[in-house]
């Protein structure tokens, strides 16, 4: 077996040697790979002592306390998820809705320029995102609700959906966009409307795609920083309604990072924070390539 496997390995070697331009390809893909295994070394590495010393606690702890060496990240983590499903919640149906909308029912001349138009609302920096809230929505919550402050989950949630819609509507739509054109005649063909093909035809052979941008737009929310920290209030406690402000793992990382001495153990348990996002987005991400890949096979 091993003898088999350095054959296959030789002549790998020897057809980069034959082929230069895939030669440059190997390197390039090699590069990321580094620079992605680095990365987790180097987080891994600065987290090591607070995992050492606080193990599960770093997680699982309820207090985040200086002054007594307590690092607890669980109300970071709470509401770290807490935000993001709820912008999830909110930005699912739309995405899924304008990307139906826009493949299927948007006549062709408009389809680019109002895709365009989507993807440009990606580009924007997301501190404009926390202007916008800090200036329409969080009041708009606080008369809704009267509330003190509109500082809170929910507007948060709102925020973090306006940026991860975007995303949901350029992979799904370019999914739906990539069904056969003969599976939808052959649906219209039979009497089907226009309306029951999408239901029945389009939307069944595009779900692990749809599936696959959901779960790319949760590693895009979970990981957003200043436009939540902006509008989410920054209270490190477990918050019973979405009405209440929270504190996120990236804006707390953000918030701290730059008063904690290099080589402390707040320093390290920051770390180690970066570690468990990171670990969470690798799965989640990892998850969609999964689905994405079943739904290619299956279909």
């Amino acid at each position: 077996m091993s003898n088999k496997w350095l054959n296959k390995i030789s002549s790998f070697f020897v057809s980069l040697k034959s082929q230069p331009m895939e030669i440059v390809l190997f390197l390039c893909a090699s590069f990321s790979i580094i620079i992605l295994f680095l990365m987790l070394f180097f987080v891994a590495r600065e987290g090591a002592v607070a995992f050492s010393r606080f193990g599960s606690d770093l997680l699982f702890g309820m207090r985040w306390n200086l002054e007594t060496n307590l690092f607890g990240g669980f109300p970071l983590l709470y509401g770290s998820i807490m935000v993001t499903f709820g912008a999830l919640l909110i930005a699912i149906p739309i995405g899924v809705c304008t990307a139906i909308f826009v493949s299927e029912v948007l006549p062709f001349y408009l389809r680019d320029p109002i895709k365009s138009i989507i993807e440009l609302l990606a580009s924007i920096p997301s501190v404009i995102y926390g202007f916008i809230g800090l200036l329409l929505v969080v009041p708009f919550i606080s008369s809704v609700f009267g509330l003190v402050s509109g500082q809170t989950a929910l507007t948060a949630s709102l925020i973090l959906s306006l940026m991860t819609i975007p995303t949901i509507v350029s992979v799904s739509g370019e999914i739906i966009s990539a069904v056969p054109k003969e599976y939808k005649e052959a649906s219209l063909g039979l009497g089907a409307t226009k309306w029951e093909t999408i239901k029945t035809v389009v939307l069944p052979i595009s779900k692990s795609g749809i599936l696959a941008s959901i779960m790319l737009g949760f590693g895009r929310a979970i990981g957003e920083t200043i436009a939540v920290s902006m509008v989410a209030g920054n209270q490190a406690h477990t918050p019973s309604s979405y009405l209440e402000a929270v504190y996120t793992i990236p804006s707390f990382i953000a918030t701290h990072m730059g008063e904690s001495a290099v080589g402390s153990l707040e320093y390290s348990a920051l770390f180690g924070l970066g570690l468990i996002l990171l670990i969470i987005t690798f799965i989640v991400n990892t998850l969609a390539d999964i689905v994405v890949k079943r739904g290619v096979q299956h279909g």
